[in-house]
């Protein structure tokens, strides 16, 4: 079924009756909750039971900390990952970061960020979200974070192949272009070297190469670099489809179907899920079966390694206790 290739968003706190057919009759893989979708530990876990009623297997979230904290309002703020690697904490943050999201439901924390933070680019577009412009240091916190992350029973997510942090454009808005450059090319993907065996999952992002084709939608990058080169082994997620760098390739379905070709197994629709049918229906009649096939077992073994992880786990803790921690945390932090 090809709506299992796909990680779709939903509206609001609670699912219209049009989200729910729509769910109901072409189930994802997955779904990603935003701040959107976050009231309070009560009303998420009926919605969350909701959705797991509907067919939907995993629930992703972006719990970064810093500028990306969307548990900010239901349990304390949490402190970026930078914060946290600068006061040697970057474990303790990724196991609380787990722990919260095991509290409330969640499968897939989609961090961390390995993003270099490259003055006069990244350093000033991605802010706090990105570590260090040393690839090293980005290896040591993030890898710290991510085994934080695993400890708790939660699956993460390396991002955003290849990075980043040359773009001087925010991805959101706009088409940033890296320039050839083999040297910092090298410096960007060493993280993703060094860590994407252990996170099984890298989500690729839509910066272009001097060709203007995004790297969510290039072979070059999706298929050849990751796997070929770098010898990637995991799952591939696309960074969301509806990013204003992709207005100018085609309509929504087009832009699924590129990406799936190019090589992303699983594609991020995070707020028009009245399209995602659309989407569905054209990777089924346009991706050839061997391509879906693949991107279908990928995603079968990244959900073996997230069984095991969930297996693996000490047991869950409580949501006060947690928000005591992260506000302990995140006054260390200040």
């Amino acid at each position: 079924m090809s709506s299992r290739l796909f990680g779709v968003g939903v509206s609001g706190p609670e699912l219209t009756e049009a989200e729910r057919g729509i769910l109901a009759s072409q189930p994802p893989y997955g779904v990603i909750l935003f701040r959107r979708n976050i009231e309070s530990p009560g009303q998420l876990g009926r919605l969350i039971a909701e959705l797991r009623g509907l067919g939907v297997r995993f629930l992703f979230l972006d719990q970064e900390g810093g500028p990306v904290d969307r548990l900010r309002d239901l349990m304390a703020p949490a402190p970026s990952l930078r914060r946290a690697a600068t006061l040697g904490v970057a474990r303790r943050a990724g196991e609380l970061a787990g722990a919260s999201l095991v509290s409330l439901g969640f499968d897939v924390d989609l961090a961390p960020v390995v993003d270099r933070a490259v003055p006069g680019a990244g350093e000033a577009v991605l802010g706090e979200r990105a570590v260090s412009a040393d690839p090293g240091e980005i290896v040591r916190s993030a890898g710290d974070f991510l085994a934080g992350l695993h400890s708790r029973g939660v699956g993460g997510c390396l991002k955003h192949f290849p990075g980043l942090g040359r773009a001087r454009l925010d991805t959101h808005q706009a088409l940033p272009v890296l320039e050839e450059n083999r040297h910092e090319e090298a410096l960007d993907l060493v993280p993703f070297d060094a860590l994407m065996g252990t996170a099984r999952a890298v989500m690729i992002s839509h910066a272009a190469g001097e060709d203007g084709l995004p790297a969510s939608l290039a072979e070059e990058w999706a298929t050849i670099r990751l796997r070929d080169i770098l010898s990637f082994e995991g799952v591939a997620f696309s960074d969301d489809l509806e990013m204003g760098a992709l207005d100018a390739f085609g309509d929504l379905p087009e832009r699924c179907v590129r990406a799936a070709m190019a090589g992303c197994d699983l594609l991020f629709v995070c707020k028009r899920i009245d399209v995602y049918p659309r989407c569905v229906e054209a990777v089924e009649a346009r991706v050839p079966v061997p391509r879906r096939t693949e991107a279908a077992e990928r995603l079968e073994d990244y959900a073996g390694h997230l069984a095991r992880l969930q297996k693996a786990a000490p047991g869950g803790e409580t949501i006060p206790a947690l928000t005591a921690e992260l506000r302990s945390l995140a006054d260390s932090a200040a």
